[in-house]
C-alpha cells in the first residue's frame, strides 16, 4: 500500500505543479491582453494623427500648387502686356 500511496502523493504533487502553472499561464494570457488592448488603443490614436497628417499634407500640396499657377498667370499676364506694349506703336 506504501508504494499506492507514494504514487498518489506524486500525482496531487504533479496536479498542483500543474495548477500552479497553469494560474502563472492564466495571469500571463490576461497580462498580453491587456498590453494587446492597449495597443490596439494606441495604434488607434497613432492612425487618427497621420489622418490628419496627411490631411494637413494634402493641403499644403495644393496651396503649394496654387501659388504656382499663380505665379505662372502673373507672369504670362506681364509678359503679355510688355509684348502688346513693344508691338504696338504709341
Amino acid at each position: 500500500m506504501t508504494t499506492s500511496n507514494d504514487r498518489l502523493d506524486r500525482i496531487e504533487a504533479l496536479v498542483e505543479k500543474s495548477a500552479a502553472a497553469i494560474d502563472r499561464n492564466a495571469a500571463a494570457i490576461d497580462k498580453n491582453a491587456a498590453a494587446v488592448d492597449k495597443l490596439t488603443d494606441e495604434i488607434g490614436r497613432f492612425n487618427e494623427r497621420l489622418d490628419t497628417y496627411e490631411t494637413g499634407m494634402r493641403w499644403v500640396v495644393q496651396l503649394a500648387f496654387a501659388l504656382l499657377i499663380s505665379a505662372t498667370v502673373a507672369l504670362i499676364i506681364n509678359a503679355a502686356a510688355f509684348l502688346v506694349k513693344l508691338l504696338l506703336p504709341g
